[in-house]
């Protein structure tokens, strides 16, 4: 920062954008959740706000890796429906079914998608078990989300499904 003369002000620079966009590369495009739930929340209002995942004419979402894989764990999701709408508080019910190997909790990721995933993973830990995740009284803000839940089994072959749902 440099003062100006004669005017008591401070000239601030600016971050280039190649700096920026080194910035988020470094970070892998991800910003990294708190590892317990704030004040509550599941996802906060802020996150919720974020810019959602940027998309391609005619709508699809333009991300890497976002189809879903089967080839690991199947991932049911019972709560909340995909593609539905609720009222918070939101239960949510998902079970993992082996396939050819024990599930690795500790493999499971679960990220909410935005133009940053933001990663939402250790905020679910106290309700995760080998067969699934169960919260009775999630707290999300209103809106629309999608999540993207990807387990793997202990030989590693990983299975990943988004959700879409509206909370009201």
């Amino acid at each position: 920062m440099t003062k100006r003369k004669g005017t008591g002000s401070l000239k601030i620079g600016f971050v280039p954008a190649g700096a920026l966009l080194s910035l988020l590369l470094l970070c892998g495009g991800r910003a990294e959740a708190v590892s317990s739930m704030q004040d509550g929340w599941l996802i906060t209002p802020e996150e919720a706000a974020a810019a959602p995942v940027a998309a391609l004419p005619g709508g699809a979402p333009f991300e890497v890796g976002r189809q879903d894989s089967n080839m690991g764990p199947s991932i049911e999701i019972l709560k909340p429906n995909d593609g539905g709408k609720a009222s918070g508080p939101i239960e949510i019910q998902i079970n993992f079914v082996p396939k050819t190997g024990p599930v690795d909790v500790n493999s499971l990721k679960v990220t909410v998608v935005k133009f940053l995933s933001i990663d939402i993973t250790d905020r679910l830990r106290e309700y995760v078990s080998a067969s699934g995740i169960q919260v009775k009284e999630a707290k999300i803000p209103a809106g629309k989300h999608i999540v993207r839940i990807s387990v793997a089994d202990a030989q590693g072959v990983r299975s990943i499904k988004e959700i879409e749902f509206e909370v009201l």
